[in-house]
């Protein structure tokens, strides 16, 4: 698990009060393995899957994680890893997108702009490859000994920006604050 900073912070850009923006990506949790009888986007968590995404929802509240809106694609998996960790969370705003479902990483970013230019911190919970590709997009430099390329079921970046909301950020300028892969989370 690679927490950079402080995860449990106020988000203050250094010298002024204004607010970091952030994006976090979340890949959906583990489905159950493909069928020829279920269509991929109908595919459901597998029992570990619902698992994960329990822990990483609590792991989201422990570390002051809550987005002010998730944007989810419509497919199965995604829907029930957002339901599952969301249990945990405050109401936020959700937005089901169908267009998420089998995105690129610039199709992605249109939805989190379009939609949540208002917001300091959006999530999504989606898929590969679109959200590693994009991840790559947005953070150009990382800590070694992270292999940003390697993306599992129930992963998550967050990403910072020197901006108070999403719609004032400037997509090559992100900063790695956090990437966790829910089977380096300690039990909580």
């Amino acid at each position: 698990m690679q927490l950079l900073g402080s995860i449990a912070h106020s988000c203050q850009i250094v010298g002024g009060d204004t607010r970091m923006a952030r994006i976090t990506l979340f890949r959906h949790a583990k489905a159950e393995t493909p069928t020829a009888d279920i269509a991929d986007f109908d595919r459901v968590l597998a029992a570990r899957g619902r698992r994960n995404a329990d822990r990483m929802g609590r792991f989201v509240v422990e570390c002051g994680l809550v987005p002010d809106l998730a944007i989810v694609s419509p497919a199965a998996r995604t829907r029930q890893t957002y339901e599952v960790a969301a249990a945990h969370w405050p109401d936020i705003a959700v937005e089901h997108r169908p267009g998420i479902y089998e995105a690129s990483a610039e199709t992605i970013m249109t939805a989190i702009t379009a939609l949540g230019a208002a917001h300091e911190h959006v999530m999504v919970i989606g898929h590969n490859p679109g959200l590693v590709v994009l991840l790559h997009h947005l953070v150009e430099s990382w800590p070694s000994g992270i292999n940003m390329s390697y993306f599992p079921t129930s992963c998550l970046a967050e990403i910072g920006f020197d901006a108070p909301t999403i719609g004032e950020i400037n997509p090559d300028d992100g900063r790695l604050l956090s990437f966790v892969r829910v089977r380096e989370l300690p039990d909580i």
